[in-house]
């Protein structure tokens, strides 16, 4: 009986320690000097895009252009008729921009450098 109290024990050690998964971590591809950093030839490090915006109006007043969050970029005078030509220097995540003038209030496609509004 001492003898099978043993070889159970042994058979259990073996058994226990001889079933261990294999662990594969990935190696970690992080750089650590510039150096060995890659970057693609053709990558924007730019954080801004720059726009051109005309605004047209039939009447006078004051026109705001924001973002979604109604964080204003710049606001301008308009006269009717007379275009308005506006630069902006915009964050290169923003898709759209708002404009308000005279209760209107309409949105902007960011899709193109020189864009114009009409407002009614």
């Amino acid at each position: 009986m001492k003898k099978l109290a043993i070889l159970l024990s042994i058979s259990f050690g073996i058994l226990f320690t001889s079933c261990k998964k294999d662990i594969n971590e990935p190696k970690d591809s992080t750089p650590e000097t510039m150096e060995e950093l890659q970057v693609p030839a053709g990558f924007n490090w730019k954080t801004t895009k720059d726009i051109t915006l005309t605004l047209t109006a039939t009447g006078n007043g004051i026109v705001v252009v924001s973002n979604q969050q109604n964080v204003p970029y710049q606001k301008a005078y308009l006269s009717p008729s007379q275009p308005y030509v506006m630069k902006l220097s915009l964050p290169a995540y923003e898709k759209q921009v708002k404009v308000k003038f005279a209760g209107q209030e309409g949105l902007i496609e960011l899709n193109g450098e020189n864009l114009q509004y009409l407002f009614n």
